[in-house]
């Protein structure tokens, strides 16, 4: 059991989510973070991949069309079990992306947001070409990712994933290695790469692009 799961056993749930929200605004401002997302278009669909418990995917409902439908999946057990939004149109799934792909689903918006990092770097191409597997025509994908600085808030991320979440094998790209890797998976689009930051660190790049039609 890391020290993370433990934690969380004593708070509680409810406990667990005041927590985890003020933790985790140590290193992102997903109010922020969905604001952006928010703004770079009109989605009926959205997926995130690697919702965790559902704190991005509650935020971003709210900052986009009130009709849309979403999807949370993860492949950790109970996915979304801190979902604190929009109850209607939202679902959570334990699932791979793979799986997704297989069952036919596509979506107009794709958001992944600091999954990379635990993906072992042999397959994360692989899984990027999953997750454009899922968009629609025109669709959006947006790969939020922590990245390696030489920052004293880069050491404590790496230190909270590798001791109190338990990730022996976390590896954090550049920003440079980052827009590469993304970059090749969708060159092919023609579409502009949008690049931009999220609240509090500079750390936080926010790469998006949407599928040519």
């Amino acid at each position: 059991m890391t020290i993370g799961s433990s934690v969380r056993r004593l708070l509680g749930p409810r406990l667990e989510r005041v927590a985890a929200d003020r933790y985790r605004r140590m290193f992102v401002d997903l109010d922020a973070l969905a604001v952006t997302i928010g703004g770079l278009g009109t989605f009926a669909t959205v997926i995130e991949v690697g919702c965790g418990e559902g704190a991005l995917l509650a935020r971003l409902m709210n900052a986009i069309d009130p009709d849309a439908t979403a999807l949370g999946i993860d492949i950790a057990p109970n996915p979304g079990h801190g979902y604190t939004g929009r109850n209607r149109n939202v679902e959570f799934r334990q699932a791979a992306v793979a799986e997704v792909v297989a069952d036919g689903l596509r979506f107009d918006l794709v958001v992944v947001s600091d999954v990379l990092h635990h993906i072992p770097p042999a397959d994360r191409r692989d899984f990027l070409e999953s997750c454009r597997e899922l968009l629609t025509s025109n669709g959006t994908i947006v790969v939020k990712e922590w990245v390696r600085r030489r920052n004293v808030a880069h050491l404590a991320a790496w230190g909270s994933d590798r001791f109190i979440s338990g990730d022996k094998g976390v590896a954090f790209f550049s920003e440079d290695e980052l827009r590469g890797v993304f970059t090749d998976v969708f060159r092919a689009e023609g579409a502009p790469l949008i690049t931009t930051h999220t609240r509090p660190h500079w750390n936080n790049v926010v790469l998006a692009t949407t599928k040519a039609g």
